[in-house]
């Protein structure tokens, strides 16, 4: 009686094994979700001017450009990941598009800002 219950346990085992492998298989959905969190966190996170009540004005400084920056560009690699792995779509393709061009503004930004920050002011 001991053979077959440790030739079912042994079945058992080895369906287990396979299951976990094909569960394990990475899933183009799977980074398209992530690249759309990282995008949603950096619009309302990150990349939110700072508002100053003293002066009455919007906040920009390279750190915040940079943080904005760091997460817009993971989002963008998750979003361009998905897309290797077979997620197409006329949705995805704008995505990546918009957020190219946000990268691109956002290096523009930080490259004059970090300038205004670093330059001495004139007398």
């Amino acid at each position: 009686m001991l053979r077959p219950r440790a030739l079912l346990f042994a079945a058992y085992l080895v369906a287990a094994c396979l299951v976990a492998a094909i569960g394990c298989k990475e899933s183009g959905n799977d980074y398209y979700a992530e690249g759309l969190r990282l995008l949603g966190e950096a619009e309302r996170g990150d990349c939110k001017l700072g508002y100053d009540r003293a002066s009455g004005q919007q906040i920009v400084n390279s750190r915040r450009i940079t943080t904005c920056l760091q997460t817009m560009e993971a989002g963008l690699a998750q979003l361009e990941r998905a897309r290797e792995l077979g997620v197409t779509g006329r949705e995805i393709d704008q995505l990546i598009a918009k957020t190219e061009a946000q990268v691109a503004r956002l290096e523009s930004m930080l490259r004059m800002v970090g300038r205004m920050e670093y330059e001495p002011e004139l007398p």
